[in-house]
């Protein structure tokens, strides 16, 4: 994907802090245009989750994706400054320079000025002294994402240990959560940010499991009540994992999206009638990337064998999903895997 195939202008729903960035930037902003009164703008474009998109931060007024597009070029440029002359956006020259922080380019950042030509060698050696700066607040806004990474790889391993789920399992619900989500992204109004998160996180919904007996995960005939209500516990379980991993590490929700993990442990398994556990919610109580996960789980399951059942073909299994279809799932969640399964049947091609 081209790196400005998608810029975010939305920052309180981006993986880094946007509140604070911004801040900074209308300080760093306000100090520069007393030495240079001609600059009217500094934009940030980040790298998001996944380095799929460029995230856009301000630092203040307004400046529409089209003109942001339009004067920022960054691609075939390598680290090289790109000076823009266009009168045809609301400032009438830019500058773009990479944001560089222990050889790495974190993203790029951009100067706006009201005046033509302002951009000479002497100005731009100073803006990269400020692009520096820049750099390095970027990097300690990431540094938290990148560590609940390294910690969710390291819950992933522990899950393997549960021999009732395979990775590819995991990485199908993943993969179709991440379809459901981008299909209803512009309805919920979903960055691309909590998309990215929530493919990281689906893989994490059965976590809990590990302190299920394996008799009773590999059991290959019908659980009796008190095994079902002991498999039930996995979600309160799971929870308190990430509950353990929130406290010991101090995460910030509004950083890390802990709430959303810990929403798709917890509610997996809950049942748009109220008939699930463990909080018997219903509609739209439940938490939204939880009632995503559940409808990629349940087809997923259906679509898998497993030590009680042979796997079910596409036809049969969608077909299921339609009897649950307002009783266990999100109606709305069922109806985008059956009109997208040309992609179904490429993710499970690609996660075997």
């Amino acid at each position: 994907m081209s790196m400005l195939a998608a810029i975010s202008t939305n920052p309180e729903k981006n993986p880094v802090s946007a509140g604070n960035l911004s801040q900074q930037l209308k300080t760093i902003y306000g100090r520069i245009r007393h030495q240079y009164p001609f600059l009217s703008f500094i934009g940030v474009a980040t790298k998001g989750a996944g380095n799929q998109e460029l995230e856009l931060y301000s630092s203040g007024g307004t400046v529409s994706k089209e003109q942001f597009t339009r004067a920022f070029q960054p691609e075939g440029k390598g680290n090289n400054p790109v000076v823009v002359e266009d009168t045809a956006t609301d400032f009438q020259s830019s500058l773009s320079l990479p944001l560089v922080a222990n050889d790495t380019t974190l993203g790029y950042t951009f100067f706006a000025a009201t005046e033509k030509d302002c951009f000479t060698p002497e100005i731009i050696e100073q803006m990269h002294v400020y692009a520096r700066v820049i750099a390095r607040i970027v990097a300690g806004e990431q540094q938290p994402t990148e560590s609940l990474r390294t910690a969710v790889a390291s819950i992933l391993k522990l899950n393997n240990v549960n021999r009732s789920e395979s990775p590819a399992h995991l990485q199908r619900v993943a993969h179709y959560s991440k379809l459901i989500a981008l299909h209803c992204a512009q309805k919920y109004d979903l960055s691309d940010s909590w998309i990215e998160h929530l493919f990281m996180f689906a893989p994490l919904h059965d976590i809990g499991k590990v302190f299920v007996p394996e008799r009773i995960l590999t059991k290959p005939g019908r659980l009796t009540t008190e095994e079902f209500e002991l498999m039930k516990t996995h979600t309160l379980k799971g929870r308190d994992i990430i509950d353990h991993m929130i406290h010991c590490f101090d995460y910030s929700d509004d950083l890390h999206y802990t709430g959303m993990l810990r929403n798709i442990i917890t509610h997996h398994h809950e049942a748009v009638d109220g008939s699930g556990y463990p909080c018997g919610l219903k509609g739209e109580e439940i938490p939204l990337e939880a009632r995503i996960v559940a409808a990629a789980d349940v087809l997923d399951a259906l679509l898998t064998k497993r030590v009680y059942k042979e796997a079910w073909s596409l036809d049969k299994a969608m077909e299921t999903l339609q009897q649950l279809s307002g009783s266990r799932l999100d109606p709305e969640f069922v109806e985008i895997l059956s009109e997208n399964r040309e992609e179904l049947l490429k993710i499970r091609n690609q996660c075997e």
